[in-house]
């Protein structure tokens, strides 16, 4: 007798599944699956930059051993008629059942994890004014916003077992049904607000199909033929009259959407505080128009390439290919106008180091060159002085001065004018465009011959050239050009190339100040 019940207790270890979540963790009636995926989620969410920066402020947020279940405000200790009751109560244009799995769910959220609810409601400062817009913007029902709680626990680089990615957690081929571009360089199902429009368009279609958005709610987990597969064996046509037909995952789906709503409302009712996290609330995007790696981006201007990363997950590689596509970045609010301005400059940053600029070709034809001043700008840094600043570049601690209007002191933070005399190839091609308008460089006889001792055998030609050149008299810029724009060109481009002022080009064109934009073809008026 004694064999045959361990025998039966083997049999029932055997047979019951093993799972990373506690079984005595999960409230009876709570979906195994539901608790697996928030759980998997937010421990990859602990990992971003944003969310370490603040892993202090998370551990204080809810102190378990002062948490009393026994206290009034545990969910477990509030009747069924209060929890149904304040469901009834809250503005939504979706059913929000209560039963014993929607109690269970909720339960689950307020005594056995208030700390990561609490870190929920942070993120959702950040995230819900950008889903709220687009679902408006797309007719669908704010409360909709929830979903991504039982998604992705508000994680964009949330990845499911079957591949599902992203906030709204999009499979491949359903993103790319609602044009999410999926690439070596960039996956938009990870972008916030392409992400979000799709999962709006997508469930604004799914209601069309279902007028209900229960059913919308399951066919958005586990697909439309599931769904129509569940109501033609059921005889139902509503989500709980289809219940046991649904896949056990989506089962456990709905009650979780209708949990989610009442912790992310109720929240206080249970001692719970949203976590008081840095993520910067107020961004902006910004067209890129070159190469650029964000380790570049954030040398230039001072900010971890790690941040960037966080706030732009969608890029797999760390850099954006403007060149190639329609990328945008997102930055804290204070940092776009200086990226606007420094986006060249930041191109160029050790640019060797990050792409490949690839081979120039051997041109045995005889080259002149020409040494002329090149306007760069530099952000003072901490400890940074006059003198280590003019080391740097080459040039005197006077002029640096001069340029820069003699400040007593450079203040961190601040850009500094600062002009350096570079040797450059005479682009032929470009002068003969120019027509009659040179642009005021000076020839250096030093630079000449430097580059004559590291040919192996001088070239008379060269020489007599480059002494021609210096005899030229400089032309000053006084006539009126026209420049036609071509492809990724910008304004400070282009005022380097003519050597005037940026100012002058937008206001003899009427550009933009804030944003000036220039098109591809477009013809410019230079003076």
């Amino acid at each position: 007798m004694h064999k045959i019940k361990l025998l039966t207790l083997f049999i029932v270890i055997l047979s019951s599944p093993f799972v990373s979540v506690s079984q005595n963790d999960v409230p009876n009636g709570v979906p195994i699956d539901v608790i697996r995926n928030f759980e998997r989620n937010y421990d990859s969410l602990l990992s971003s930059f944003y969310l370490r920066q603040n892993s202090k402020i998370i551990r204080n947020t809810y102190s378990r051993e002062s948490d009393n279940l026994c206290s009034p405000t545990s969910a477990k200790n509030v009747s069924d008629s209060i929890l149904a009751r304040r469901l009834r109560q809250l503005p939504s244009s979706i059913k929000l059942t209560y039963n014993t799995q929607v109690r269970g769910i909720i339960e689950y959220y307020i005594d056995k994890i208030p700390d990561r609810v609490s870190v929920m409601l942070g993120l959702s400062k950040y995230y819900f004014p950008i889903f709220e817009s687009i679902l408006d913007q797309y007719n669908v029902p704010h409360e909709l916003k929830y979903l991504v709680v039982i998604e992705s626990a508000l994680n964009p680089n949330a990845v499911s077992r079957a591949g599902a990615t992203g906030l709204w957690q999009f499979m491949y081929s359903t993103g790319r049904m609602y044009d999410l571009r999926v690439n070596s360089n960039v996956d938009d199902r990870r972008d916030p607000i392409k992400s979000s429009v799709a999962a709006a368009r997508y469930l604004r279609d799914l209601h069309k199909i279902y007028n209900d958005w229960e059913l919308a709610l399951a066919a958005y987990n586990c697909g439309p033929g599931n769904v129509n597969k569940a109501i033609r064996r059921s005889g139902k046509n509503d989500f709980w009259g289809i219940w046991d037909y649904l896949p056990r995952e989506t089962r456990g789906y709905v009650p979780a959407y209708i949990a989610a709503c009442y912790v992310m409302n109720y929240y206080s009712e249970h001692n719970i505080t949203p976590a008081t996290l840095s993520k910067p609330a107020v961004t902006d995007t910004v067209l890129v128009t070159k190469d650029i790696h964000f380790e570049q981006i954030a040398t230039v201007l001072s900010l971890s390439s790690e941040q960037i990363k966080d706030l732009n997950p969608q890029y797999k590689r760390d850099m954006i290919m403007g060149t190639q596509d329609e990328y945008y970045i997102k930055l804290p609010i204070r940092y776009v106008k200086e990226f606007i301005s420094l986006e060249d400059s930041i191109a160029k940053y050790n640019i060797e180091n990050y792409f490949d600029t690839g081979f120039k070709k051997q041109d045995n034809t005889s080259k002149e060159y020409i040494t002329k001043q090149v306007q760069l700008s530099h952000k003072v840094r901490k400890g940074e002085t006059w003198t280590s600043i003019a080391r740097r570049y080459g040039v005197s601690v006077s002029e640096l001065k001069r340029w820069n209007k003699k400040r007593k002191y450079p203040v961190r933070g601040q850009l500094l004018t600062v002009y350096q005399k570079k040797k450059v190839e005479i682009d032929k091609k470009e002068e003969q465009e120019k027509g009659p308008f040179t642009e005021q460089t000076t020839v250096s006889n030093d630079a000449t011959n430097q580059m004559e001792a590291q040919e192996s055998s001088p070239v008379p030609k060269k020489d007599k050239i480059a002494n021609e050149t210096s005899k030229k008299p400089v032309v000053k810029k006084s006539k009126s050009v026209t420049h036609k724009v071509r492809k990724g060109e910008t304004v400070s481009a282009i005022s380097r190339k003519y050597n005037v002022e940026i100012n002058d080009i937008i206001s003899l064109n009427k550009l933009n100040k804030k944003r000036p934009i220039i098109r591809v073809g477009q013809v410019l008026k230079i003076k």
